[in-house]
């Protein structure tokens, strides 16, 4: 009996120290790092001939924006240098010949102090062009100037009134988002070049801002547009109190106007472009990638 007690206290010591000895190499086992896996490799983007194309079209309207300088009018207010170098929109307008556009704004933050668009026309005046159309939003007297304009307004040319039977700005983002685009539709816009054309309320704001005021001020651009050629921009803003609306033209038609419920709140009629004018226009030569000299596309033209 003795010695079967030996032999067993020595098995349970020994079991014990065995166990000790792979209990402590499982858990320094369990402890390690699982090897990691190789990362996936990035998937690229596929770049078509046709998005190759887009962009150097984009970089062509980005280099002529960037070379856009600007220049206060009155000491004292100082002005952004340059236009932002991002379009806050694009578009095209097969119907009209342009083969690429954008919508460019002055000021990083708030309501936009102006408005650039750049549209490539490979026949305007018979010739590859860069056309331009300027709107100011600042009573602020300032130069745009570059070697292909020369812009110099003299006031703004919107002008903001509340907008009727409106409610009172909601306290939250998204419901006041919910807000600015139900007003929007209520607006109905057309023009007339040769002959009347309906302008269709693109529903997405293009752009949304913060101005300053109450902690309820808000405001969106949308376009009222030909296609998605926006012919006007409708300003939606709240001053915390209220809902307020503007109008800025964005064409050179002849007569342009827009209703709500019915009610003509805004018209214009054919615009006078002179440099000094809130609303102006201009163009200049551009190698058009992808259009010949002569204004024809270049077939089967690798980017």
């Amino acid at each position: 009996m003795r010695a079967l007690l030996l032999t067993t206290r020595l098995s349970l010591r020994l079991s014990v120290v065995l166990g000790l000895i792979f209990g402590s190499a499982a858990a320094s086992i369990a402890q390690e790092p699982a090897p990691s896996k190789p990362a996936a490799p990035a998937v690229e983007e596929e770049q078509t001939p046709e998005k190759q194309l887009a962009k150097k079209r984009l970089d062509l309207m980005t280099s002529r924006i960037g070379q856009v300088q600007v220049r206060s009018g009155v000491e004292g207010i100082d002005l952004p240098a340059t236009f932002e170098s991002t379009p806050i929109f694009r578009y095209d307008d097969p119907a009209r010949g342009l083969v690429s556009a954008a919508v460019w704004r002055l000021g990083a933050k708030g309501r936009p102090l102006a408005i650039i668009t750049t549209e490539l026309q490979p026949r305007f005046l018979g010739k590859p062009r860069i056309v331009y159309e300027y709107l100011s939003l600042i009573d602020t007297p300032f130069t745009a100037s570059s070697k292909d304009c020369a812009w110099s307004p003299r006031a703004s040319e919107v002008t903001f009134k509340p907008i009727p039977g409106a409610p009172e700005p909601a306290e939250n983002e998204r419901q006041r988002l919910i807000q600015m685009r139900t007003e929007a539709k209520r607006f109905i816009a057309s023009e007339v070049v040769k002959e009347r054309y309906e302008l269709r309320l693109v529903p997405q704001p293009i752009e949304r801002y913060t101005p300053e005021g109450s902690p309820r001020a808000d405001g969106s651009m949308f376009i009222l547009a030909f296609g998605l050629n926006p012919e006007a921009i409708l300003f939606i803003e709240s001053d915390g109190k209220q809902w307020n609306y503007a109008i800025g033209r964005l064409a050179g038609a002849s007569k342009m106007s827009a209703e709500i419920d019915g009610q003509v709140v805004w018209e214009v009629g054919p615009p006078k472009y002179v440099w000094q004018s809130s609303y102006a226009g201009s163009n200049a030569p551009a190698d058009i990638p992808g259009i010949a000299p002569d204004g024809t596309p270049i077939k089967d033209e690798t980017p």
